[in-house]
């Protein structure tokens, strides 16, 4: 007698085609570089803005109050680009989980609909948004 293998659980079947299509790891290092780069332009930039608010304020010298506008104007674009920056790499690590998650959910709903028979009983009426048909069939 010879045995078949046994099959293979879907999770592991997943991982295994996910290994294959060579997805990058969300954990990489260049992507956890770019995270925390964006985090500490965020945090310079509201330091930045913090430092220039009372230098501008504190004297009456114009060009030493142009200087603390432009160390001010330099502090909020850090800020924004590190907000990007934070943004695209946090957001981009939960949106590949999703899509594998979302991916996974799919298979398993094709291959429930594969082992549903072909002549299986439907249910009666139109199954709009799961409310039974209401209305008189039309003629």
């Amino acid at each position: 007698m010879t045995s078949s293998p046994a099959p293979e659980p879907p999770a592991q079947r997943f991982v295994r085609r996910l290994a294959e299509l060579k997805v990058p790891d969300p954990a990489a290092a260049r992507a956890a570089l770019w995270l925390r780069l964006g985090g500490l332009l965020m945090a310079a930039g509201l330091l930045l803005g913090a430092v220039a608010f009372p230098l501008a304020h504190g004297t009456d010298n114009s060009l030493a109050q142009g200087d603390a506008l432009a160390i001010g104007l330099g502090g909020i674009t850090a800020a924004v680009v590190g907000a990007a920056l934070f943004l695209r790499y946090s957001l981009t690590g939960f949106l590949r989980f999703w899509l594998a998650r979302q991916s996974y959910d799919l298979e398993l709903l094709g291959e429930r609909l594969a082992r549903t028979p072909a002549n299986a009983p439907q249910p009666e009426g139109d199954q709009r948004n799961g409310a039974p048909r209401t209305d008189p069939a039309p003629r």
